[in-house]
């Protein structure tokens, strides 16, 4: 059953968790099924101490995360659709790619398992993209690995 989460105009510790949380439930999996997290990471303090402290409180430290904004910039009302995509096509391909440029990961920040530096080969069934946009609007999606004909094993 969906609830909606309280509105707010600052990045939100407890929506953000609220929103991946969400996500687990509508897709009725738990936080080690996760295989890979899209962070929206828009390299602002505030929104990406609030979105990593939020993933850390939904996943632990265990799921691989990095943010695909590092490569394109931010592309405002089309990331959440680029990102999902691509988070998509990394899934298929069984490569993550980095967080370009995070050379040392700020100490406010929560403690993950950061994609920096080169690209990670991973295999994983579900992948999950966030989007923590202007005024508060909080998007989880989960993708799982399509096993159809013609389908990678």
């Amino acid at each position: 059953m969906n609830t909606l989460m309280p509105f707010t105009i600052a990045p939100n510790v407890a929506t953000m968790k609220g929103a991946m949380q969400l996500a687990l439930d509508d897709a009725r999996l738990q936080p080690p099924d996760i295989g890979y997290i899209n962070a929206h990471g828009t390299g602002t303090i505030q929104g990406d101490i609030a979105e990593l402290h939020a993933t850390w409180q939904a996943f632990g430290d265990q799921v691989p995360i990095s943010s695909l904004k590092s490569d394109m910039g931010h592309t405002l009302g089309a990331c959440g659709a680029l990102e999902a995509w691509l988070s998509i096509e990394m899934m298929r391909e069984g490569w993550f790619a980095p967080t370009i440029n995070l050379d040392l990961v700020d100490p406010q920040c929560a403690a993950l398992d950061y994609i920096v530096k080169e690209g990670r080969v991973l295999q994983c069934e579900h992948v999950m993209s966030n989007n923590f946009a202007f005024g508060g609007i909080n998007t989880s999606l989960i993708f799982k690995r399509w096993g159809g004909a013609g389908a990678r094993s």
